[in-house]
């Protein structure tokens, strides 16, 4: 008797060891899925603002002048950078 209540005692901390693992695993998978979604969302984001940062870095080398020197200076990137930018790499 005593055997049988231990064995059950045993089976139901297992259980519960089992169940309190999946809870954390699609906890964990929950996670994963939500910050995936974020990031492509903020990568989807930084790509609008690149492609605004360069049109206007375009716009400013070709219509008011501004050397690649002093746009790197500005953005704060090379003017290597900024000549490909330009040319439209």
């Amino acid at each position: 008797m005593e055997d049988e209540l231990n064995d059950l005692l045993t089976q139901a901390q297992e259980n519960i060891s089992d169940n309190v693992g999946k809870q954390q695993e699609e906890q964990y998978i929950q996670v994963l899925n939500d910050s995936l979604v974020e990031l492509v969302k903020l990568k989807n984001t930084t790509d609008d603002y690149i492609m605004i940062r360069n049109t206007a870095i375009q716009r400013l080398y070709s219509e008011c002048g501004y050397s690649a020197i002093q746009l790197g200076d500005i953005v704060g990137i090379s003017r290597q950078m900024i000549h490909n930018i330009v040319k439209g790499k």
